[in-house]
């Protein structure tokens, strides 16, 4: 009988390859060739790599040699996280990136916020500078810092 000895690499393996199948399955673009490459033709090779890797994950999962368990999923977290990210998509467009991504950095941080106020105010300035300088700066996407 097949006995899955890390259970946690195993579906973080079967996770991605439906992720990838998925991607491959709604693919309608047209792919294209090598030298003149379609709108589908780098989602297709996402979908073909997360493939292959969730592939490689399973088969570790079962020939490993440590013998994991998962834990309970915590909802604390996870509800903090959600929400951080969707504050910032609701409020994007009407508060900006500085304040939107304000709220991303301390939903995502919750545990980190009153135990290291200093560190998180660092993620925050490095975050609002990193995406300031790729997204409005390089790319030039018309997102407003502030109101």
């Amino acid at each position: 009988m097949l006995q899955i000895q890390n259970i946690r690499q195993f579906w973080l393996g079967v996770l991605f390859a439906v992720i990838g199948l998925i991607a491959l399955w709604e693919l309608p673009r047209p792919i294209g060739t090598l030298t003149a490459m379609g709108p589908g033709y780098f989602p297709m090779l996402l979908g073909i790599g997360l493939v292959l890797a969730g592939a490689a994950s399973v088969a570790v999962g079962i020939r490993s040699r440590a013998h994991t368990t998962v834990e309970p999923l915590s909802l604390v977290p996870t509800f903090f996280i959600i929400s951080g990210i969707v504050a910032m998509a609701l409020l994007i467009d009407r508060a900006g990136l500085a304040v939107s991504l304000l709220f991303m950095v301390l939903g995502t941080c919750y545990d980190r916020v009153l135990k290291h106020p200093l560190e998180v105010a660092l993620i925050y300035v490095a975050v609002l500078g990193m995406t300031w300088g790729v997204f409005i700066q390089l790319i030039k996407l018309p997102i407003k810092l502030f109101w």
